[in-house]
């Protein structure tokens, strides 16, 4: 039986749930290692043929988080197997799931499988709204009995011929990434949790209307979990993108898709 290992980057949770349902369907305990927030960054990660590692991260403009590339360095591998799973906030995963594939491939990982699932965008609350739901999370644990029996059933990892969509070169989108972060309005009573989530600790801890926009990646973990609504993006090049995202795409459904080797 080999060894469960959670590895994932869910600012909002939408993917930490997807990934946790997909380890519930395997059955098997695992250890979790939680790299959002960047005091969870600075370990090395070592995994070997006695892992199976479910690897989980959002989409950011249809390709992997360019924040985790640099902690990659940190992450080694002799021949562990691996899940690749992306979440998409409902208009399209695009690329970042054959990029995560090789990413990690490069490294030394075996895919085994990979899926992708549909969380509640975090720009807006109006694409995909309160996904992953219960038909989403139980596709996931579904998919993760079919890795368990995909598992039981291989006689040798040269079998595991695992294909994702994707093309290479890479998806660029030449948009100039202005420097942005939300406003915090007079209801903020400097609770902390907004500090406490952010993953790139770009909230003053202890002033949390101070924001650095240098290090926001418009993550929306500040915004979403704020108890008392306090905060909100409110530059003109963010509310553009929100506004073409739901004139869009808030009335399309997405359904997951899952790869097995």
């Amino acid at each position: 039986m080999k060894k469960l290992n959670l590895l994932y980057f869910s600012p909002t949770d939408g993917t930490k749930k997807i990934v946790k349902e997909i380890a519930n369907g395997i059955g098997y305990e695992y250890k979790e290692f939680d790299i959002t927030l960047s005091q969870n960054r600075t370990e090395n990660l070592f995994f070997d043929e006695n892992d199976l590692v479910i690897i989980g991260v959002p989409t950011y403009a249809g390709r992997f988080p360019k924040l985790l590339k640099g902690y990659l360095d940190k992450i080694s591998c002799n021949n562990a197997m691996a899940v690749f799973v992306a979440t998409y906030g409902n208009r399209d995963y695009e690329d970042c799931l054959l990029e995560m594939k090789d990413l990690f491939e490069s490294k030394g990982f075996i895919g085994v499988a990979a899926g992708v699932f549909v969380a509640e965008h975090s720009s807006t609350s109006k694409l995909a709204t309160n996904r992953p739901n219960n038909d989403d999370l139980n596709i996931a644990r579904d998919f993760g009995v079919q890795i368990k029996n995909k598992l039981n059933n291989l006689n040798d990892v040269s079998e595991l011929k695992l294909e994702v969509p994707g093309n290479f070169p890479y998806v660029e989108k030449n948009i100039p990434q202005v420097p942005m972060a939300p406003e915090t309005n007079d209801t903020c009573v400097n609770c902390k949790v907004c500090a406490k989530h952010c993953p790139t600790s770009a909230i003053d801890f202890d002033y949390c209307k101070t924001i650095d926009a240098t290090k926001c990646i418009r993550c929306c973990s500040c915004v979403k979990r704020c108890p008392l609504n306090s905060k909100k993006f409110t530059h003109p090049g963010f509310n553009n993108m929100k506004n073409m995202l739901e004139s869009n795409f808030a009335d399309v459904v997405r359904m997951p898709e899952i790869f097995i080797g």
